[in-house]
């Protein structure tokens, strides 16, 4: 039995020429994102700032 196990690199990371593991996915208006854990964050605190709403609020949207 073969067992293939495929992975999902960094979109942001991959555009500098690193291979990093994504671990969330970010989708806007049909488009869509693959993100490290560090990506992940620092879009998701780029969004909390845009809208000007807190961490709690912007966690259970």
């Amino acid at each position: 039995m073969r067992k293939v196990i495929e992975v999902t690199h960094c979109d942001a990371c991959d555009k500098k020429g690193e291979e990093r593991e994504a671990t969330t996915a970010l989708s806007v208006a049909g488009e869509s994102w693959d993100l490290c854990n560090e990506h992940g964050l620092k879009f998701r605190d780029y969004f909390v700032a845009l809208f000007n709403t807190e961490m709690t609020t912007a966690q259970s949207a």
